[in-house]
């Protein structure tokens, strides 16, 4: 690309060049993560990494327009590096400077820094060269990411994750927050005893939740004007067709592309069910090792999640079949071709939706950016497993009407196994705690429990 060119596109997307905006048509309501953009250091680079569309390029906007209101204006510099292809981060800084004469502290915005296929090496220099400037980027594909940082930058970067919405960031972006609050590490028995308050709670987020599960938590349905089928469509558009052949094909070698996009759609059509790389491989004709190559492209792309089957023989967990999840239950909603919410679809998208809270969570928790989510199968199941330092916990979702004594057998089980005193039952609207061979099991709704989490 010219110069000129990349003057163009620069110019074109620095608008407060020319006069001092204020970013009006960027979405007023923030995520914690803009608190993170705008304290940036000189020291270390901190790079956003998540799914297409998930708000990473919103979130720097964001924290731009909190830097115009006490940074020069020219000191601020937003570069779209899809756009600007074949261009490096240091023709980016060459050109500012050449527009603005600026040679003061700057603030830099790289935005889908992969597209500079040496960003790593590049942004290790100017970062070692100790200026004054702060650089910031967002990227798609964690895994390239990660391995390109792994062989320049260590201990220059920081990694931070960014999902669609959780159902907390959804409902307080609604103004509907609920006053239960929780940690997966305290007693959850003890905090479920105010059942007032919870039934106050679940009569306004219910509802909410409800929508939740339909649509998903993509930010744009909620800048933009959709039904129901044109923004599932646009899911379908853009998340499912965009992401492989704009994040993936443009990094890795596939022979059919298509193939990439019916994993998606066999994922969504058997989330929660355990599925082996054998029977995926065989379903798409494929040896076992592209099989196992493509489905880690497609977490790489931020499209999936997986669980892995909890043992601590590290060689059984390898053999076992592992369970995989769609990143949002809109998306999966969307897959399924869905417009309604089904008893079935809601359920499994209430198990979506615990999965993705639950590796968020992982991840501020324990400072990892690929935490291990489990499920344990024996003669029963637990839908999931996480751990944190020695404590072991089990969460098993069940989206009911009516919660039995039978259904609490895969969590006794469990429990009894690891000689564990407390677990967790996700429901639809029940509130309870039930001790049965003095194992404690809190029985917590949905909506609470996605919504409650700290």
């Amino acid at each position: 690309m010219m110069n000129r060119d990349i003057k163009t596109i620069l110019n074109a997307k620095n608008p407060w060049w020319q006069s001092k905006t204020v970013l009006p048509e960027v979405p007023k309501s923030e995520r914690v993560v803009v608190d993170d953009l705008e304290n940036l250091t000189t020291k270390k680079s901190l790079i956003l990494i998540g799914p297409r569309q998930s708000g990473k390029t919103t979130a720097m906007l964001q924290a731009i327009r909190r830097l115009l209101a006490h940074v020069d204006p020219f000191n601020v510099v937003y570069a779209p590096m899809d756009l600007l292809k074949d261009v490096s981060i240091n023709d980016v800084i060459t050109t500012h400077q050449e527009l603005t004469a600026q040679t003061k502290k700057t603030y830099y915005f790289f935005d889908e820094i992969h597209y500079d296929g040496e960003w790593s090496v590049h942004l290790k220099t100017l970062i070692d060269a100790r200026n004054e400037n702060y650089y910031c980027a967002t990227g798609s594909s964690s895994t390239l990411l990660l391995k390109d940082a792994t062989e320049s930058g260590i201990g220059r970067f920081i990694f931070k994750s960014i999902f669609p919405l959780s159902f907390r960031e959804y409902s307080t972006i609604a103004q509907v927050n609920s006053k239960t609050m929780f940690s997966l590490e305290n007693d959850f028995y003890t905090s479920m005893k105010n059942e007032i308050r919870i039934m106050s709670d679940m009569k306004k987020l219910n509802p909410l939740l409800q929508k939740y599960l339909l649509w998903g938590g993509f930010p744009a349905q909620i800048s933009q004007t959709y039904d129901i089928s044109s923004w599932h469509n646009n899911l379908r558009q853009n998340y499912v067709s965009l992401t492989i052949y704009k994040d993936v094909l443009s990094r890795y070698e596939v022979r059919d592309p298509g193939v990439l996009e019916d994993m998606l759609y066999l994922v969504s059509e058997k989330a929660t069910l355990p599925l082996s790389y054998d029977a995926i491989a065989k379903s798409f004709h494929l040896n076992l090792e592209t099989a196992r190559t493509y489905l880690n492209y497609l977490e790489a792309a931020g499209l999936l999640i997986t669980c892995e089957y909890f043992t601590k023989n590290v060689l059984k967990r390898a053999r076992r079949n592992k369970k995989f999840y769609l990143i949002d239950p809109g998306f999966n909603t969307a897959l399924n071709y869905e417009t309604t919410l089904s008893d079935n679809l809601a359920s499994k998208n209430v198990e979506t939706a615990v999965a993705i809270c639950l590796l968020r969570y992982l991840r501020r928790k324990t400072g990892l950016l690929h935490p291990r989510l489990f499920y344990w199968k024996n003669k029963h199941e637990v839908d999931f497993i996480i751990q944190l330092a020695r404590k072991i916990i089990p969460i098993e979702v069940k989206y009911k009407k009516e919660v039995k004594e039978k259904d609490l057998d895969g969590m006794i089980e469990f429990m009894e196994n690891f000689e564990l005193s407390e677990g967790v039952i996700v429901t639809k609207n029940t509130i309870d705690q039930r001790k049965i061979n003095n194992k404690k099991i809190s029985l917590i709704p949905a909506s609470i429990f996605l919504s409650g989490i700290e």
